[in-house]
């Protein structure tokens, strides 16, 4: 069914100003946040070009940005080709990024902000949304109608999804747009004193990371859910989407050729580790909190933790929506009919019974006949 990706927020830093460069036509330039929505299939023909604004009928309706904030036009989406494929008019598609980038600041990096996403699933009776909030305030607004009537076949997403939080560095996020003269930008490495692998970087960049102890700090993460409403649910396999049964009827989608299953199992404990390690990293086993190493130097973990190193908390299901399989998952109906000679077997079986227990009543209180010991000579 695909990974759907919703993005709350992705950060570029960089000091590219609006209307300049790469921004030319953008009212938002470096730094700034980036809120999007990855569907796919996307828009087969009639797009927008990168760095242009769309023009009338090119891209999704129902988009409404915030304050500070401006439609994603230097990205759209991306041109999906399978190498060797002898049939790529079948198979080759577009994945359509739909976004907006909201201006930031340096307080925006200095200190705490509120980042939150409204997320309304699709039903019989409503097409969904998709809200993005910086402090409070919109940075956009995405109708799900407006993608519904795109024709793509996609949707605000329904799948069953989890949050992750990352920091992630990318030579195609932020770096700069064309490479330094005479640097080819294939290596990066800030530790070399090699100029081939440090002059991809933005400037001070690799003074930064040395020098600033850069971090990226989470207080809360807060997920709130309307219990009135039946389509809201938690749970990775539900009625509407039973993950489970799907993966099982298409494994071989979810695996490699050296895979005998799509999911390994989940292993809790015996990572390798060091006894000396400090902190709460793998070879600490999390931490004293979490794992301690023993003598054979593998990880052993406390209650409520789980992995190899002791790194992810045991986790469960409020609410199992995907029982286990029963025979009639897998087609088999009982027969409505039972043949004549089975009802007749039965009736008789039945009259024998209470006959059995009609005579032993009977028998009740009566004393039996003593043996007597017959003795035959000749």
């Amino acid at each position: 069914r695909g990974s759907p990706e919703i993005d709350i927020f992705e950060v570029q830093p960089g000091n590219l100003k609006a209307n300049h460069g790469v921004f030319l036509r953008s009212p938002v330039g470096q730094p700034f946040m980036s809120a999007s929505f990855q569907v796919a299939p996307g828009r087969p023909n009639m797009r927008p070009g990168p760095g242009w604004w769309p023009g009338p009928g090119q891209w999704y309706d129902g988009l409404v940005g915030g304050e500070n904030s401006s439609l994603n036009i230097g990205f759209y989406g991306s041109y999906n080709h399978f190498v060797g494929d002898l049939h790529p008019e079948k198979s080759d598609y577009w994945s359509d990024a739909i976004s907006f980038n909201r201006q930031l600041d340096e307080s925006h990096f200095n200190s705490s902000h509120v980042y939150r996403l409204e997320w309304d699933v699709p039903t019989d009776k409503k097409d969904g949304y998709l809200h993005w909030f910086l402090d409070g305030k919109l940075v956009v607004a995405m109708n799900g109608t407006g993608i519904r009537n795109a024709g793509t076949g996609t949707e605000i997403s329904t799948e069953p999804s989890y949050i992750l939080m990352n920091t992630a560095i990318s030579s195609e996020w932020g770096f700069p747009h064309e490479c330094p003269e005479n640097c080819k930008c294939k290596e990066y490495d800030c530790h070399s004193n090699d100029y081939a692998m440090r002059c991809g970087f933005s400037d001070n960049f690799c003074q930064m990371m040395a020098e600033e102890n850069p971090k990226y700090k989470i207080h809360y993460v807060r997920v709130w859910q309307n219990p009135e409403l039946e389509e809201q649910k938690v749970g990775c396999s539900t009625p509407e989407r039973p993950t489970r049964r799907y993966i099982e009827g298409h494994e071989k989608l979810y695996k490699l050729e050296t895979d005998e299953h799509p999911l390994k199992p989940i292993v809790t404990g015996r990572g390798a580790c060091n006894p000396r390690a400090q902190g709460q990293g793998r070879d600490a086993c999390g931490g004293s909190k979490r794992g301690k190493c023993t003598q054979g130097n593998v990880c052993e973990c406390l209650e409520g933790w789980t992995g190899p190193h002791c790194q992810a908390s045991v986790a469960f299901d409020d609410i199992i929506w995907d029982e286990p399989d029963t025979i009639k998952d897998v087609g088999f109906v009982p027969p409505k009919f039972v043949p004549n000679g089975l009802l007749i077997g039965l009736a008789v079986i039945t009259i024998l019974f209470f006959i059995n227990m009609l005579w032993k009543k009977k028998m009740e209180g009566w004393s039996p006949i003593p043996e007597v010991e017959s003795k035959y000579r000749r």
